[in-house]
């Protein structure tokens, strides 16, 4: 398996967070993924000042960039991202989590093979959109809300530099989905 799509993977499993947000209460959720993040601060803050330990575990998990070594991994992000989003009343929360686990693979997936190489495609964009428009379906939410939702995904996936999109787009969509509900 190729990093990339091992990266990929390995976020699109994220999505198993609401779950287990749902099964011990999001409440409880809210505080477990505050600490979970800020464990995974600390790893991360080892692993950048550490390059033997940063080489061992690229080494053992090749899903890390090359710039990586130098500057938080895109887990680091998306990790916090999520507690952005578990913070906000349901059913934001969990829609914010799930397209922020979903959409960003989907947009890299298809960019990829169709964007014609450029980092943001609009393909890939419009990819996540289509997928933020499936799993927010899936929610139950009113039409507006999930076409909302969707077109904020697709817009902060595409736009969301200087800042890293794993970062902003799960409260980004958590927060559309609350005001609009």
């Amino acid at each position: 398996m190729s990093s990339s799509a091992l990266r990929r993977t390995i976020h699109l499993s994220t999505a198993l967070l609401v779950l287990v947000g749902e099964f011990i209460g999001w409440g409880t959720f809210r505080v477990w993924i505050s600490g979970l993040a800020a464990v995974a601060m600390v790893f991360e803050l080892l692993r950048l000042r550490n390059p033997r330990l940063g080489g061992v575990l690229s080494r053992a998990v090749p899903a890390f960039r090359p710039e990586e070594s130098r500057k938080p991994s895109g887990a680091f992000w998306l990790a916090l991202g999520y507690v952005g989003a578990a913070w906000v009343p349901a059913p934001g929360a969990a829609a914010g989590i799930l397209v922020g686990a979903i959409a960003d693979p989907t947009a890299s997936l298809v960019g990829r093979r169709w964007g014609g190489g450029a980092p943001k495609s609009w393909l890939g964009s419009l990819a996540a959109m289509v997928a933020s428009l499936g799993v927010l379906s899936l929610l139950g939410l009113p039409l507006v809300t999930i076409g909302v939702a969707s077109a904020a995904a697709a817009a902060i996936e595409r736009w969301s530099k200087p800042l890293d999109d794993n970062l902003v787009l799960a409260p980004g969509v958590a927060a559309v989905v609350w005001f609009s509900v």
